[in-house]
């Protein structure tokens, strides 16, 4: 194997291959005289939230992903933060209004944290990210409140993201990757209700001496089970890629040995997604089988097999469409992703249905004007709307200060929230001179 240069040389080539911010189209054509780039504006609208007696304004605080689930009948975005800690939060009632303004510092250990991840248990939320020299991760309350100590989840220099998770009632996976001189590979913790890493035997869904990433998991409430996805470089052919998958009971019990095929497509897949609907899992992923990155999904039943082998497109265009992210309720899936057809980076949606079929092969715009670019989306669903998040900016920079906003979408695909919630934010400086 090539060891740890060929792996640099692996993740190199996937970075350079998304970066770029092709102008294309992907189904639906422009209105005549619509501008080619769109986000003339600097910042988001600073209208949006305000707790009585006190006023607010949208501010760029973020520095790393965002992450969104939900719970307690609220959204609830967590992203890496330019402050003490650099894990912070809000809540989102259902009706848009943004529960903690000024963010609620998740983080309160002694380590900086960056590129959270968040799911519900039915309880609490649990909040994870990265360190740079482990993972670690904390429980909050429905009602706001940061519940105990940061845990520790894994102390490794040889951890990288992106850190996923996703609860049951009885125990919440952690899902990461982890890299060695030869290989890397996809590895998981199981956490307590409490907060308590488990010991389990085996920790590894993917196969050794080969390079995996890209890592993604998804809880099945009705089978009892987790499903595991990633990109996979297996056979020493680091432009080959395929997406795996791989079964993990609530006890850790690896349950199809290291992993089956989902895609086998020709080229680079990347950076999938997994989500149970109640009868199956839905997988997405970015397919860079030609000079673009296209979107591309498949079904897949909860014993492991693939009921689309071939896949289906999602959204198919000359042009870069990346990083879906995808939620369900009752017949239907939100996918999200970043979008550059327009010239700049931007969110773009589809509506995926029970059986796999893409409701909007044209794709609908989620993200506004509110800036010049929109980048990482995040979605997740409560009571009778989607809310997908993103990061938001004059640039799409990596580590750059911005934004986090907030869109919810209906089951129609109408947007509610135009101009987009502001979840970053800050008091104004002359609230307390004002009579």
């Amino acid at each position: 194997m090539g060891g740890p240069m060929k792996r640099t040389w692996t993740m190199v080539l996937v970075s350079t291959l998304l970066a770029g911010a092709l102008q294309a189209g992907c189904g639906q054509a422009r209105e005549e005289g619509e501008p080619t780039t769109r986000g003339e504006r600097s910042a988001p609208s600073p209208e949006a939230t305000h707790a009585p007696g006190r006023d607010f304004q949208a501010a760029p605080l973020a520095r790393s992903g965002a992450a969104v689930t939900s719970g307690g009948g609220k959204y609830f975005a967590v992203w890496g933060d330019i402050r003490q800690g650099g894990i912070y939060g809000t809540r989102v009632a259902q009706d848009g209004t943004v529960l903690d303004p000024e963010g609620l510092r998740i983080n309160v250990g002694t380590s900086t944290g960056f590129d959270p991840a968040v799911a519900f248990d039915g309880t609490h939320f649990f909040v994870v990210w990265e360190t740079g020299e482990g993972i670690e991760g904390i429980r909050v309350r429905t009602n706001g409140t940061v519940q105990g100590k940061v845990f520790s989840i894994i102390r490794s220099g040889e951890t990288f993201g992106p850190v996923r998770i996703a609860c049951s009632r009885q125990v919440c996976l952690v899902t990461f990757t982890v890299v060695g001189t030869d290989e890397s590979v996809i590895h998981f913790k199981r956490v307590s209700p409490e907060g308590v890493v488990l010991p389990t035997p085996d920790e590894t869904v993917s196969q050794g001496f080969a390079y995996a990433f890209d890592g993604a998991v998804t809880w099945s409430s009705t089978t009892k089970q987790f499903l595991v996805v990633w990109s996979d470089a297996r056979g020493d052919t680091p432009d080959e890629n395929d997406i795996h998958g791989n079964r993990v009971g609530e006890s850790g019990v690896i349950l199809d040995g290291t992993g089956f095929p989902i895609s086998r497509s020709p080229g680079l897949q990347v950076t999938p997604d997994v989500v149970w609907t109640g009868r199956r899992f839905q997988v997405v992923w970015a397919d860079l089988a030609g000079p673009d990155a296209n979107l591309r999904g498949t079904l897949v039943r909860s014993d492991g097999t693939v009921e689309t082998p071939g896949g289906f497109d999602v959204c198919v265009a000359p042009g870069h469409q990346r990083d879906p992210r995808l939620a369900h309720h009752r017949s239907k899936s939100l996918i999200v992703w970043d979008d550059t057809r327009e010239g700049s980076h931007q969110i773009w949606g589809t509506r995926l249905g029970e059986d796999g079929g893409v409701w909007d092969p044209g794709g609908f715009r989620v993200s506004g004007d509110d800036t010049a670019q929109a980048f990482g989306p995040e979605v997740t669903f409560a009571g009778t709307r989607f809310f997908a998040i993103h990061g938001a900016g004059e640039t799409a920079k990596p580590g750059v200060p911005h934004f986090v906003l907030g869109t919810r979408v209906g089951h129609d695909a109408d947007i509610k929230d135009t101009p987009a919630l502001p979840l970053t934010l800050e008091q104004r400086p002359d609230t307390s001179r004002r009579q």
